[in-house]
């Protein structure tokens, strides 16, 4: 018998969990209150350019990697093209200057070696870890152990590449950059990340690198709505559908199990069993009793959230082999903070992105929720504001391209409060959480619980469920709660393909 499943969010998380009930034979409605899939994963026209809601990339997308087949699975794989880029940016350092990440580890060490010979043995090092890095696969759980790549036990993988989780999993950027002699390397090597400082575990700074050194890095060379379409697509072709403009407001319970969903403007949608792939706040609050008050929604701890400043350039930038990054010694004021950096990104690898000779740019500046929360109130002194941070990186960028400001079309700003009411997710979070050497304990536990105790026919997933954050994260939480939720029924999981 057939079962009717209605899932929360047309996010990441919730088009895997989708396309997995549907091929396994449920009848799926995904409810959406917005009027595109994907959350954060999603662009937009401003004046003739394209904007990305991301600069993210996707974690092994090439042949051979574990995760390949359930981008396959989900349809991403031959409908959405894909684009692995040769270097994850340059940094202008404060003595001028500039170094190049290249993706490729070999050119990366030259690279490095040449331009900070007083610290060869800790880029030696560096690179010795990326080399074992390239050991480590994500893992793919529920796959056939005889197909190539297919892993059946996440935990077992991990356990596998035990040292360097643990080596690369615990030790900080901080402790790197402590070994450093030259200023500039420290410059260079503390610009590998761009959020969550210089405390985050050496692992989620090497693991990209590796990947990208494999070409398994993948970003949507379209977008990332075209990521979402694709997801879309895959969806319907397995017989299930999206239900946009559908804001879930809570839970429809009978005799302690889940009867569907009951939407803000009143309309109810029945269903055997609710998966809910919303923000993880929100996933609580809509449960009986739910609390929300506990630790994975302290606002001390999330409400470091960036600002997105997108420009439209009557300029060329498709030179630059991927983002650049000036280091800002006067440290300018905007967002309520003091700016010691810009990274900008270009999307000229698209020529949609922008008219002819045109260039699409985005760019990141450090903020606090609050401050957007508090400014909201005065409508014309928060624009004032967003207009501010425009000016900050349009001076900035001035300062090393002089002509630059006089060849802007277009400016759009994104605070967090626009996240927060586009998507849904608590103080406009682009993560769950931040890494820590936590995740790394949590990972090795095995997977979390994806139902809920007490409540029958109630799932969860994505980002707020799982150890790690990130898109490649909430597509496998997607899978991997539909599995479980097979197992429960006692029906069959399929992939579809």
């Amino acid at each position: 018998m057939k079962r009717d499943l209605a899932i929360i969010g047309a996010g990441t998380a919730g088009l895997s969990a989708g396309i997995y009930a549907a091929a396994s034979g449920y009848r799926v409605t995904v409810l959406e209150m917005a009027g595109t899939p994907g959350g954060l994963c999603t662009s937009w026209s401003r004046g003739g350019y394209l904007f990305d809601g991301s600069a993210a990339g996707l974690a092994g997308t090439g042949p051979g990697a574990p995760l390949y087949r359930m981008w396959k699975e989900l349809g991403v794989i031959g409908r959405c093209p894909l684009r692995d880029p040769v270097s994850f940016g340059s940094v202008r350092l404060t003595d001028g200057r500039t170094v190049t990440v290249w993706t490729d580890i070999d050119r990366f060490e030259a690279h490095f070696l040449e331009n900070f010979p007083r610290d060869a043995r800790a880029v030696r090092s560096f690179v010795r870890a990326l080399r074992a890095c390239l050991r480590f696969d994500m893992p793919l759980a529920g796959g056939d152990p005889k197909a190539a790549g297919e892993l059946r036990n996440p935990a077992g993988s991990a356990i596998a590449a035990l040292p360097v989780l643990l080596r690369y999993g615990t030790r900080t950027l901080r402790r790197l950059l402590a070994e450093l002699e030259d200023p500039g390397a420290v410059e260079a090597f503390g610009n590998l990340v761009h959020f969550g400082g210089a405390d985050v575990p050496l692992l989620t700074v090497l693991l990209p690198l590796a990947y990208a050194h494999r070409k398994m890095t993948g970003m949507p060379r379209h977008g990332w709505l075209s990521f979402a379409r694709a997801l879309e697509s895959r969806l319907e072709e397995l017989g299930g559908r999206v239900l946009y403009g559908a804001r879930a407001a809570r839970l429809r319970i009978e005799d302690g199990a889940v009867r569907g969903v009951v939407l803000a403007d009143g309309r109810e949608i029945s269903a055997d069993r609710v998966l809910s792939s919303a923000d993880g706040r929100f996933t609580r609050s809509v449960l009986p009793g739910g609390d929300v008050s506990g630790a994975d929604f302290d606002p001390r701890r999330m409400s470091d959230q960036p600002v997105q400043v997108n420009l439209g350039v009557a300029e060329d930038w498709s030179e630059y082999p991927g983002p650049l990054t000036w280091l800002l010694p006067d440290a300018p004021v905007a967002a309520g903070r003091p700016q010691h950096r810009l990274t900008v990104h270009h999307r000229c690898y698209d020529p949609a992105s922008a008219p002819a000779g045109k260039s699409a740019l985005m760019a990141f500046l450090e903020s606090d929720y609050g401050f957007w929360k508090d400014l909201e109130a005065d409508r014309s002194r928060y624009e004032a504001e967003k207009r501010r941070c425009a000016d900050l990186v349009v001076q900035a960028v001035e300062r090393f391209r002089p002509g630059f400001a006089g060849k802007v079309e277009v400016t759009d700003v994104s605070t967090p409060r626009t996240r927060e009411r586009y998507t849904g997710n608590y103080m406009g979070t682009m993560q769950a959480r931040k890494p820590d050497a936590g995740m790394i304990r949590t990972l090795l536990r095995g997977a979390p619980r994806y139902d809920e105790p007490g409540l029958d026919g109630f799932w969860q997933a994505g980002q707020w469920v799982e150890a790690w954050g990130g898109i490649t994260t909430a597509a496998q939480s997607g899978r991997n709660a539909v599995r479980a939720m097979c197992r429960k029924d006692g029906v069959p999981f399929a992939s579809g393909i």
